[in-house]
This record gives C-alpha cells, structure tokens and sequence, in this order.
C-alpha cells in the first residue's frame, strides 16, 4: 500500500524484505499435490507493515505466499484463522484455502528458521483497490451497498464456527476488553497475558489508567449489554482491498490476518471505521472529513442480508467510537516484539488508541454518531 505523501501513512509502509524468486521456488516445491509446480517468475509485491507478501507466477497458476516473522505470528496463531476461512469456504463464500505443506503432515504452516508461510492459489476477480489507501472509501455508492452486503454473507456463513479466541498475539484484532464493567480489572488482566504491552508502557512512562478516560463513557453505555450478543469469528479488516471484484460487485474476500473471536456487531462497526472517516484528514486537521453517505450505503447493503437486532442497532455506535482503542494497544505487542520500530508504537498509542477515540467526542464526531443513530432508525 502506497504511503504517499503524508507521514501518517508510514504506518501501512513495508517493512519486511520481499519474497525472492528462488525463495518461492523453494517452496512451491512444498506444497501438497503441487508436484511439478515451478515459480516462473514475481508478478507483484505486496508492501505491507505485517508480512512479506507476493504474488507468484507458477506454471500452475498464480500462487500468493505471505512470510511471517516468528517474533510476532506462530502456528498456534495462523492455524485458527485458516481453519475459520476453510469453514467459510465449505459454506459458500468465495475465499481461496490455504494450502497444506508435504513438510508438515498437511499442515497449512510452513515454519523455516525464523519464518512462518502460508499459502493458497489466487482467488478469481480483479484487484479494483488495490492502490487504495488505509481508510479509502468504496468509490460508488453500489460497490459500498454490495460490499455490505457481502460481509453480511461472511458473517452469516461464521456463525458456529465455535474455535476460541486466539492466544494473545499483537496481530489479530479483537474487541471486549472496554466492553465491561470494570474496566480498570479488566485491562490488568489483559496486560498480565502481554508483558511487551506493559513493557512499552514502563518505557514510555504512560499511565494507561488515566487515558482510559476517553473510553470510558462508551464502555458504560456497552457494559451489560454487548456481552448479552452472540460470539462469532470475524474477519477484522473488511476493507474494499481485502476484496476482489467483478462486475462492480465483490468476487471474493482475501487476507484474514486479524480475524478473531468476536460479534457480528464489531464486524459492521470495522466497516465503517475503515471506509466513512478519512482519518488521515482528521489528523491533519479537517475535523469533518467523515461520509455519511457511505455509512448509509453500507448499512443498507448490510442489512439487506442480515438485518441487525434492537440491541446490535443500540450498541453499534458506542462500538464504533472505541473499535481501534483495543487493536490500538494490542498492536504495541507486534512492534515490540516484531520490528522494534518505536515511533510506530507511539503511533498505535497516542493516534489509534487516543487521537481516533478523542475524534468521537468532538462536534463533529457527535454529529457523524448521531447521523449514524438516525441511520440505524431507518434501516430493517
């Protein structure tokens, strides 16, 4: 993904060296039933903070391999989410499956030295977005209504996969913690489970418990009542680059890489997050950079496949205000521990976990919650 030219969009910059060709060779040669299969040739790259990722030309086909460093992804923490998108596929939706490896008695994890792999052939479709940046809106009011609509599909086909949630990792992206109670306990706990969290937090000199003040009102509103919803897997990053498409309709859904245990809710309240708040011109000042419009677009897409309940209706807003405060600070884990870098740290902190929430409270963003609420009235 392109950063272009704002320094905010660091944050999505590659920081992994690419997939070579013989590296590729070496591993289409792995992979179960593949016998023959030689790598021709890169047909692209795929920049990304995460991951190495690449397309390879095969004689076969297009194959993508994406490399995890072991620092920040293992097996216990890939396989979940394989399993989870195998069981989408066996139930209609169009996915690619990942690949099972000679090496590892089928197994859809490669590990070599300080690498984890996973694999599967290219899904059918065109990368319309592929050059889209974080936070891009779908360019027409069908694509946002058909893309809605084919979440809702994704998360009808998830109910009963009944896996756990992941181990803690600083990758998957997860909701609840600020859901509760107490949330004070509630954090403690959580940070017991993630010392690199609690390291970057001594290191800094941060005091966690006083800025949890920006969720706080949104936790209140959300305590009792989103626990009463029903846990499902999610695939956490439903933006139009994680979707091919044809015919101005999504095709098939790609890169489950922070797919995790959570609510049907959270997955509406992640589509909207990432497509109807230009955040990057929030940052930068233009405090009124949101798309009601695409919001209304969505929804109605959305609910056209799965209506939401009362209760997912009533929620969804207090969800959407505190969606990145959670993945904000779990993502500190995959910087400590991953690429050390601090500044992009500091960057999950101060802007995904405090500056995006902050936005919520402000004029604007109350006027951007209202207009959804008013949304949510009017749709089934």
């Amino acid at each position: 993904m392109d950063s272009g030219d704002d320094p905010q969009l660091d944050i999505v910059a590659q920081r992994w060296p690419d997939i070579t060709l013989a590296e590729a060779d070496s591993l289409v040669g792995l992979i179960r039933g593949g016998d023959g299969v030689r790598a021709r040739g890169m047909a692209s790259h795929s920049g990304r903070p995460t991951a190495a990722a690449a397309l390879v030309d095969t004689s076969r086909g297009l194959l993508f391999i994406k490399r995890y460093t072991r620092s920040v992804r293992d097996v216990e923490t890939i396989t979940p989410y394989h399993r989870f998108v195998a069981y989408l596929a066996d139930r209609g939706v169009p996915t690619p499956r990942f690949l099972g490896f000679e090496s590892t008695d089928g197994g859809t994890v490669l590990v070599r030295g300080d690498f984890v792999y996973e694999a599967y052939w290219a899904a059918a479709g065109e990368d319309e977005y592929g050059s889209a940046l974080t936070w891009d809106p779908p360019r027409a009011p069908d694509h946002a209504r058909s893309l809605g609509a084919f979440l809702a599909q994704i998360d009808c086909a998830a109910a009963g996969f009944d896996e756990p949630a992941l181990a803690p990792n600083g990758m998957s992206n997860s909701f609840g913690v600020f859901a509760q109670d107490d949330i004070d306990g509630a954090v403690e706990s959580w940070l017991e489970c993630r010392p690199s969290v609690r390291g970057y937090l001594a290191i800094t000199d941060r005091d966690l418990h006083a800025d949890l003040d920006v969720v706080r009102t949104y936790s209140r509103a959300l305590s009792g009542v989103y626990p009463t919803l029903e846990e499902r897997w999610t695939h956490g990053d439903p933006h139009v680059s994680n979707f091919l498409w044809k015919g101005g309709r999504p095709a098939a859904v790609i890169d489950f890489g922070l797919a995790d245990r959570n609510t049907a809710v959270f997955d509406v309240a992640m589509l909207l997050e990432r497509h109807c708040i230009q955040w990057v011109d929030v940052m930068n000042g233009k405090d009124d950079a949101y798309r009601i419009d695409v919001a209304r677009d969505l929804l109605e897409g959305y609910t056209s496949v799965r209506p939401l309940s009362d209760i997912e209706k009533t929620v969804l807003p207090d969800v959407l205000a505190i969606s990145q405060a959670q993945s904000g600070l779990s993502w500190l884990q995959y910087y400590m521990d991953g690429t050390h870098r601090m500044e992009d740290a500091a960057w999950c902190y101060d802007v995904c976990f405090l500056a995006h929430t902050r936005w919520f409270g402000s004029d604007s963003g109350r006027r951007f919650l209202d207009a959804l609420r008013g949304i949510l009235d009017e749709v089934d």
